[in-house]
């Protein structure tokens, strides 16, 4: 109906039914109107836009009153009639406004990720590209010269391999972005030179594991203990941070892993060898004096209370996942079978003949001590029962009576 619009009309027009509206069509600015409707009153324009009809909405009352919709209403009708389409405009200022946290909360939220999947995505993004998370995409989508220069340095400081997975995060969360918000700058990733998945070729040899055994023992003691768990167990990296004395059985000589890759329905006993006690009993026994919190094995001062970034340039390259590969190539060495290999390092069942064996850390303990004697052997350590840390080879029998 078509009536002036005042502040009497807004307050004292009928409600309509639920589920029905009633609209208001002002006598003096064509284009105004004011629609009722059983919860609420707002005030609405309506104008030929580059000759496409186009509504959009001012306010509701009471957050604004008559008087002001009406002078918002002009002033909106003379920018429709001029071209400007304020529906595109607000869609256009919710892109510029959209950051990269609310792109990972965006794409978390819409796909069904296994946890760790989930925690790979927020790790890489914290850890990499922190300084980001609250930067708009579009600031970053337009910035692609400087997106391709923070992958070189993230592969200078920490890997290819880091510096590609980081990427291929960021890649995923930007497009959802893109989804939700069409006017976003193209994807920058696109002008990232990617290094490439390929399988990791570690070299080992002797005189470099030799030199890395003798490079760890002087690291801080809980990156050094690190380290070591991990090159005696293969474990890895997020695992391996996460471990908490909670789940340290030494009488059962085991250590429960509740979050493996693959989540929950992977957890597992991991078999502890002697030296892997004792290197555990020394952190338990450590963390009180180092008056850590939060139960972990390896605590450090960071976000979460735990190591988090185990990149260590003094050990040559012969870290995180290299260790996986080195543990299992010098395990295979030591004699141990192929199928224990698998159990210990937690890989999946990769036939269905391996999903009806089921094995238990009884069976699987001779093989990991057989793969810790062989390990730091060809570490050049020397471990002696209820002693940590071990001492190089070249250590005489005097000092290590002393060291003991």
């Amino acid at each position: 109906m078509k009536q002036k619009i005042t502040q009497s009309l807004v307050e004292r027009a009928p409600t309509p039914e639920q589920g029905k509206s009633a609209l208001y069509s002002d006598t003096e600015m064509r284009g105004f109107y004011l629609i009722v409707t059983s919860s609420k009153r707002s005030f609405y324009v309506q104008s030929l836009v580059n000759g496409k009809q186009v509504r959009t909405k001012l306010g509701d009352h009471p957050s604004m009153d008559a008087k002001q919709a009406r002078d918002a209403a002009r002033r909106m009708l003379v920018g429709m009639r001029s071209g400007m389409n304020p529906n595109e405009e607000r869609r256009k200022a919710r892109a510029r406004g959209i950051t990269l946290r609310d792109a990972l909360a965006l794409h978390l939220s819409a796909r069904q990720l296994a946890p760790r999947t989930r925690e790979d995505y927020e790790y890489n993004l914290e850890q990499y590209l922190g300084d980001w998370l609250d930067k708009p995409l579009a600031e970053i989508g337009a910035d692609r010269a400087g997106v391709r220069e923070r992958h070189v340095r993230i592969t200078e400081r920490h890997g290819a391999t880091v510096a590609d997975g980081t990427f291929r995060v960021l890649r995923a969360v930007y497009n959802r972005g893109l989804r939700e918000h069409p006017d976003l700058p193209p994807n920058p990733t696109a002008n990232v030179d990617f290094h490439g998945a390929k399988r990791r070729t570690v070299d080992a040899n002797s005189e470099r594991l030799k030199a890395w055994g003798a490079t760890v023992l002087d690291l801080h003691p809980v990156r050094r203990d690190l380290h070591l768990f991990m090159m005696l167990t293969g474990m890895r990296r997020t695992a391996a941070c996460e471990a908490r004395i909670e789940h340290l059985d030494v009488e059962g000589k085991r250590l429960h892993v509740p979050k493996p890759k693959g989540g929950a329905a992977r957890a597992f006993d991991l078999p502890l060898s002697p030296p892997l006690i004792d290197l555990l009993s020394h952190r338990v026994a450590e963390s009180p004096r180092l008056h850590r919190k939060g139960g972990w094995l390896f605590p450090a001062e960071s976000k979460s209370g735990h190591v988090a970034e185990v990149h260590q340039h003094e050990l040559g390259g012969l870290t995180g996942h290299a260790l996986r590969h080195t543990f299992a190539t010098l395990a295979v060495q030591a004699g141990v079978p192929l199928l224990e290999l698998k159990y210990l390092l937690n890989h999946a069942a990769s036939n269905v003949t391996m999903g009806y064996i089921h094995v238990g850390v009884d069976h699987l303990l001779k093989y990991q001590q057989m793969a810790s004697a062989y390990v730091l052997d060809a570490l050049g350590l020397v471990w002696r029962q209820g002693q940590w840390p071990p001492v190089r080879c070249e250590v005489n029998a005097g000092e290590l009576d002393r060291a003991a």
